[in-house]
């Protein structure tokens, strides 16, 4: 049972593009994969990822971070500044009272908003436990000097959903 040279051919053919299929999806999968880093890294930035972070020993999340009872009572006590980090148009609409607005993306034009006192507690604070932005600005106020800085992931979804005050403008 030999196959023609016309019938191999046809195989060959078949097979030959068979591998052209192979590389083309190992391709687009190798280009996919790209996107999605480089996508990643506009949500998260650089230092989200920990690219630029200057201590690769820092300290692990659970230091860093405050959460419920704790930080309605840090609130109710007035004992730190609460940072907003989302959008001013998104700080009007409501945040937590008494909270400071500094958008991740304007920190430069916005800090002389930050209390001198580079000891004070801080905490930021974002939309939601989804947003990376209340991370991220701990980390670049920790890179000003700032030095009891923390960050409340649950964030403002976090807060409304436990019935706790909100202020509008």
């Amino acid at each position: 049972m030999h196959n023609s040279p016309k019938q191999q051919s046809q195989g060959d053919v078949q097979n030959g593009s068979e591998d052209k299929t192979g590389q083309q999806i190992m391709k687009e999968s190798l280009i996919v994969c790209v996107w999605i880093g480089f996508g990643a890294l506009t949500l998260w930035g650089l230092d989200g990822a920990g690219l630029l972070s200057a201590t690769p020993d820092a300290p692990s999340d659970t230091t860093l971070q405050v959460d419920f009872p704790a930080v309605y009572q840090i609130w109710k006590q007035g004992e730190a500044t609460f940072i907003d980090t989302r959008s001013a148009v998104s700080f009007k609409q409501g945040h937590i009272p008494g909270a400071v607005n500094l958008p991740i993306n304007r920190v430069q034009q916005t800090l002389s908003a930050l209390p001198t006192d580079k000891e004070v507690l801080l905490i930021t604070y974002c939309g939601s436990i989804e947003c990376p932005n209340a991370y991220q600005l701990m980390n670049v106020l920790l890179g000003y000097g700032y030095q009891n800085v923390k960050f409340f992931p649950r964030g403002l979804r976090g807060w409304q959903a436990l019935g706790y005050p909100l202020e509008t403008e």
